[in-house]
């Protein structure tokens, strides 16, 4: 079994498995725990037009996500613009 050599830097370890393979090197490696914390949402009510909503679903639908999720998107991308904008 082969061991994983210590790297002393990044470019270092990807040089490294860019020219090897994980298989070989697998039985020297250990499971670790990964623990995703989302943060928490405030919800917000908003009225919106229902021919506006059947507008956000149909391309929510296209692209494969839901529509809050779509519109949540949207907002989050806006907010970065403005954000760059007045900066």
């Amino acid at each position: 079994m082969k061991k994983i050599p210590k790297f002393k830097a990044d470019e270092e370890t990807a040089r490294f498995w860019g020219t090897n393979s994980f298989q070989d090197y697998y039985k020297d490696t250990k499971e670790t725990g990964i623990k995703f914390v989302r943060r928490p949402k405030k919800t917000v009510a908003v009225r919106l037009d229902p021919d506006d909503i059947k507008s956000v679903e149909k391309i929510a639908e296209r692209k494969g996500l839901s529509y809050t999720s779509l519109l949540r998107m949207w907002i989050k991308e806006h907010l970065e613009k403005e954000e760059r904008h007045m900066a």
